[in-house]
């Protein structure tokens, strides 16, 4: 793509995309100035990173930092790749927070959204008058963010699987938040797995233990009940949502949003 001064101020913009029906072998002793996405679209083939080799096969790729020293070649004819290379401002920060394995093969379900990107990104780039900077920034975001949602490392599972393993859960906890009885024990029993299972679960899909989500999720309707039931106290708000006294309540909303109760209700 035309890289043009304007395109390097974008947080995150796309420098090549493309496709090799027969992939030639590459050997780059000093790696590439950019971050570097490699995936198979038929056949088999080697690379090799940091001391390790690796086999693409179909619905496996790999994310290289810029500058880190590689090979591939094909081990299988014909070896068809996609790949993405992309720079930009927040391009290692997108990497590193959305915690993307590097130099290791990824892989995912063929029926997951992320193995059609590459096709959606041929149909884009057919016409690249139209397919411009700001196209390919949004794109490389969207795959990014697909390949958190789908990606599998080490036979792990997919941040996708373990969350929908906990949707049922979310449901549970939006109907039954209010009850203070509501407990780890209750979930698991609920949900028909271990507690230590179930933490690691819920750990897995959202960062939080199970009581901290239960936590967030009485202080997030607290929220909607301070700005939309105005003629309700702390108190009643608190014992609403499943507080069991109103400064529990209130130090927890402190702690949570740096804000008391009534301060939050006055700036809304």
């Amino acid at each position: 793509m035309l890289i043009t001064p304007l395109d390097r101020t974008l947080p995150i913009y796309i420098e090549l995309l493309g496709w090799n029906e027969w992939q030639d072998e590459f050997i780059r002793p000093h790696g590439y100035h950019c971050y570097h996405w490699l995936q198979t679209t038929g056949g088999e083939g080697k690379f090799e990173c940091e001391g390790k080799t690796i086999i693409l096969g179909p619905n496996m790729g790999i994310l290289l930092p810029p500058n880190v020293p590689h090979r591939y070649s094909t081990t299988s004819y014909p070896w068809s790749t996609w790949y993405i290379t992309f720079n930009g401002n927040i391009a290692s920060i997108l990497v590193s927070s959305l915690g993307l394995s590097t130099c290791t093969a990824i892989s995912w379900d063929p029926l997951s959204r992320l193995s059609g990107m590459h096709r959606r990104s041929r149909n884009l780039a057919r016409d690249n008058f139209k397919f411009n900077s700001m196209d390919g920034s949004a794109f490389v975001y969207r795959f990014l963010m697909e390949l958190k949602r789908s990606g599998q490392v080490d036979n792990q599972r997919s941040f996708s699987h373990h969350t929908a393993c906990v949707i049922p859960l979310f449901r549970y906890l939006e109907e039954n938040y209010p009850d203070t009885s509501l407990g780890l024990d209750r979930l698991a029993e609920y949900a028909g797995i271990s507690p230590q299972r179930l933490n690691y679960l819920f750990r897995m899909a959202t960062g939080m233990s199970p009581y901290q989500y239960l936590i967030h999720l009485r202080i997030q309707k607290a929220k909607e009940l301070l700005v939309n039931e105005k003629n309700l106290t702390v108190k009643a708000i608190a014992l609403k949502v499943g507080f069991l006294d109103a400064s529990h309540f209130v130090s927890t909303f402190r702690k949570n949003e740096s804000i008391t109760p009534l301060n939050y209700r006055e700036l809304n």
